[in-house]
């Protein structure tokens, strides 16, 4: 059930029958790419405008972010607010780890091209984090999420009680999204207009 609903003028895609998960990305990467640097950064001081105003970011300890790669939200503004940041690391085995940061020297370029914690960061346990911002190609109105196809963050979220933000630009928040058994849900949605949330937060 959706527990809070703050509304902006968000532009939502109508659901999309029989579109494949594999065609969305494809939409969702094209419509990206057609951004420009001023409407990116337009987007992500949204999103930080609206995280901040949750009650999980407030009192949260230890936030799980992600360095953005190929049009993705930045969350450098967020990654500077953060008192104790997590990253992750992909390993080859197809496993993600946590790791903290405390210094940009301190990441390094991954094999997908994403900056990641190196060999000097600390591992933090899945159970320490409080809550996780979570990056999609699209998501959905109900909490549904595609991911990028290797399936990290929902192998992780399953060790983790974490409150799950899935982060995303307006354009990628669908009525609907198709799903499967082993695809994590999301307790709230942010884009650079709205928040919506799905699960009580932490603290309220």
């Amino acid at each position: 059930a959706l527990l809070a609903v703050c509304p902006r003028a968000a532009r939502v895609h109508p659901r999309m029958n029989g579109v494949d998960k594999a065609e969305i990305r494809r939409q969702m990467r094209r419509l990206r790419r057609d951004l420009s640097e001023e409407e990116q950064q337009r987007a992500a001081d949204g999103v930080y405008a609206q995280v901040i105003r949750m009650d999980c970011y407030r009192t949260a300890r230890t936030v799980m972010a992600y360095a953005a790669v190929r049009g993705e939200l930045s969350m450098r503004r967020i990654m500077e607010d953060i008192r104790l940041l997590a990253l992750p690391r992909c390993g080859e085995s197809g496993d993600m780890d946590a790791f903290i940061v405390t210094e940009q020297r301190q990441l390094r370029q991954g094999a997908y091209g994403i900056w990641e914690p190196d060999e000097s960061c600390p591992i933090v346990s899945p159970d320490a984090i409080d809550l996780m911002l979570i990056p999609g190609t699209a998501f959905d109105r109900a909490g549904g999420r595609i991911g990028q196809g290797g399936g990290y963050y929902d192998r992780y979220i399953l060790k983790t009680r974490a409150f799950r933000v899935g982060v995303c630009h307006g354009f990628a928040l669908m009525d609907s999204v198709p799903t499967e058994k082993h695809d994590a849900r999301m307790d709230a949605v942010v884009t650079p207009e709205e928040t919506l949330i799905f699960r009580q937060e932490e603290g309220t």
